[in-house]
């Protein structure tokens, strides 16, 4: 744009120059002919010595004569022209080279500049992606928080009797017996239930109660399947012996019966499940008087890891509500 704005301004100057110089070419031509025409009236006189007209043309003007020549006069005058040009020319260049050199330094500020800001903008983007993500943990740490708030108020309030905290869970021992049945509606009401027992930890927990306590077990949906009452299937460990004979009502027979009773080893494995109080459960034993014995009570006189035992439902003992925060 700049550089051809600098080419018209110099065809505009060399077109005034063109016309000047044409000016004086018609200048110069009038002034020849002004000569040729007086020449003949010169000529005429013949009484003059012809030498003297014969040289009229050939006379220069000097200007030790005071005359100066006209074709020196359009000479300087072209030779001045042509240097204000040259000059004006040169600091015209000059000038646009000056602003090329302003115009290369703001682009690549302008570039430097936009680096910047296209940096910057994904710095912030990067920040306002930080600042939604802890917004929103801060929003759902508060509703924890308040849930967690209103889970202990109403703890405080629904246990703060008769109610006690071992690790993740809240106990209540009832200071009353009442069957199986009517316990574990005791508990609902509390916002609880009869408990479920987790690990050797709770168990002795619970054995330290020191009461025979019912507990969250038993079969009488079907007979031989124990069930907690939140409906999961009893899984806790249990361990095997080897069948051996004994002397006692409670042996284990086999194929390989010996006579003399003596100790053998068997293919055949005997369970037994954890906390149980051996030989439990028996399911009364088969004795009328202790009935269907189809759920699970903590027995105080055993040992504690060894202390479950079936009982009839409908036998009237303590119980524990167990209530998981």
């Amino acid at each position: 744009m700049y550089r051809r704005t600098l080419e018209l301004r110099l065809e505009a100057e060399v077109t005034v120059f063109d016309h000047k110089c044409v000016k004086m070419s018609e200048g110069v031509y009038e002034i020849s002919d002004g000569f040729e025409d007086d020449e003949p009236d010169a000529m005429k006189n013949t009484d003059i010595d012809g030498k003297l007209y014969a040289n009229v043309r050939a006379f220069k003007p000097s200007p030790r004569d005071g005359v100066v020549s006209s074709d020196g006069v359009i000479g300087h005058h072209n030779s001045t022209e042509r240097d204000q040009l040259q000059t004006s020319y040169s600091n015209m260049t000059k000038e646009r080279d000056q602003l090329q050199t302003s115009y290369n330094t703001l682009t690549k500020e302008r570039d430097q500049l936009q680096t910047s800001y296209n940096t910057l903008t994904k710095e912030r983007d990067q920040l306002q992606t930080s600042y939604n993500t802890l917004t929103k943990e801060r929003d759902q740490l508060q509703t924890e928080r308040d849930f967690l708030s209103g889970r202990f108020t109403n703890l405080k309030q629904t246990c703060s009797e008769g109610w006690q905290k071992f690790d993740s869970s809240w106990y209540f021992l009832s200071t009353e017996t009442k069957t199986w049945k009517k316990s574990r509606e005791d508990c609902m009401e509390r916002g609880a239930d009869l408990v479920i027992i987790n690990s050797d930890k709770e168990q002795e927990f619970l054995f330290n109660l020191n009461k025979g306590v019912w507990i969250g077990l038993t079969d009488s949906v079907t007979e031989g399947t124990l069930i907690w009452v939140d409906g999961t299937p009893l899984t806790n460990p249990r361990f095997s012996i080897l069948n051996w004979w004994t002397n006692t009502d409670h042996r284990v027979r086999d194929d390989n019966y010996s006579d003399n009773k003596a100790p053998m080893f068997s293919s055949f494995n005997l369970y037994f499940y954890r906390y149980w109080h051996k030989p439990q459960p028996d399911n009364g034993a088969g004795r009328l008087d202790y009935g269907e014995e189809d759920c699970v009570e903590i027995r105080k006189d055993q040992r504690p890891l060894e202390a479950w035992n079936d009982l009839s439902c409908d036998r009237k003992i303590y119980w524990v509500c167990e209530k998981v925060v």
